[in-house]
């Protein structure tokens, strides 16, 4: 699979990956670390873009107050 471009792309993964693991009877051992390494570079998107428009509407919340 392709490393996600957007927020929502990874937040997507995030879901799926969280529904699969806790929906499935019998966990895939073999595709574990995949699925949990998939998850991880996901979140590291998800947290960026966050992070991101935490940094734009702090600088706007400060021009504002200027």
């Amino acid at each position: 699979m392709s490393t996600p471009s957007t927020f929502q792309e990874a937040y997507q993964i995030l879901q799926t990956n969280a529904q699969t693991i806790e929906n499935s009877d019998v966990l895939d051992i073999d595709g574990l670390v995949q699925t949990v390494e998939q998850s991880i570079d996901a979140y590291k998107i998800c947290l960026a873009r966050i992070q991101a428009v935490e940094q734009a509407l702090d600088k706007a919340f400060d021009d504002v107050k200027e």
